[in-house]
């Protein structure tokens, strides 16, 4: 079983709110700024959420996903009709998904839906490179006040049982995300070489990408002299911000449908800067 898990902010609100014994916590933000984009092709017409009503989008059926993408074309002033199809493996079972790294090519330009969620650091700067232009919705400009994505995870047995060991794995993930934002071409270099992933064969696009991410590595500037550069750390109004806006539309239900209350979570339980290194 792992130790650790990568994932969104909203699979620990997914943990918190089913019958398991099973608790993930978020214990490091790996980015502080979101790169999640809605994305269609260009020349599909389809520039803002609303015109997705009545159109196809390839989901990678995350437990709260298609309704966050609903509310998002209801907030843009459409009826949220939008007709969900699933991406087997997340498209990954597709070969030519696998090997490019994306769904834009494999499954928007061939015709296999007509939009899906990507992370705009790799699928667009993908798409870019390819002549392939998008449109990109960013969720946050559509009323979705998106959380952290992705963060690092582990379980309530893990945190008890093995803190020093949490610590260390964060204290060299710090280590290694300052070193990436202060070096993106070494860090695309190095990234190529022990990744030895299809998708990596490019490396002038890696360095395309890390320039692009490089700067939501880190707190910025903004965030005040004491918390400037700071890798990990997240925030509790950001934290509640995001799960007040979950139990206010519904999103957040049982597993017959039925949402749930708001009093279900406790926003404190869903992350901690505990393991963080001290600034």
């Amino acid at each position: 079983m792992a130790t650790f898990a990568i994932s969104s902010s909203e699979s620990a609100v997914s943990f918190a709110t089913t019958d398991t014994d099973a608790r993930l916590i978020a214990i490091a933000a790996l980015l502080q700024g979101s790169t999640s984009s809605i994305c269609t092709l260009e020349e599909s017409g389809i520039h803002s959420p609303k015109l997705l009503d009545g159109r196809r989008y390839a989901s990678y059926d995350g437990r709260f996903e298609d309704a966050i993408v609903r509310q998002m074309v209801v907030n843009d002033g459409g009826a949220g009709d939008v007709n969900f199809h699933s991406l087997e493996f997340h498209g990954y079972s597709d070969l030519e998904t696998m090997k490019e790294g994306s769904v834009v090519s494999s499954f928007l330009s061939n015709g296999g839906s007509d939009s899906t969620w990507i992370f705009s650091h790799w699928e667009a700067i993908k798409a870019e490179r390819a002549k392939q232009r998008l449109n990109l919705m960013h969720l946050e400009d559509y009323g979705i006040p998106y959380g952290y994505s992705p963060v690092l995870l582990a379980s309530e047995h893990t945190l008890e049982k093995q803190p020093d060991m949490v610590s260390r794995v964060l204290a060299a993930l710090d280590r290694g995300y300052k070193f990436c934002a202060e070096n993106p071409y070494a860090a695309a270099e190095i990234l190529q070489s022990e990744g030895k992933h299809p998708s990596l064969s490019d490396l002038q696009f890696l360095e395309e990408s890390q320039l692009s991410i490089g700067s939501k590595y880190l707190l910025e500037d903004d965030a005040g002299e004491e918390d400037e550069g700071v890798w990990g750390r997240m925030d509790l109004e950001r934290w509640t911000n995001w799960v007040d806006f979950l139990f206010d539309h519904g999103i957040v239900t049982d597993r017959k449908g039925v949402s749930l209350p708001r009093i279900s979570v406790n926003v404190k339980n869903l992350f901690t800067n505990e393991f963080l290194p001290k600034a």
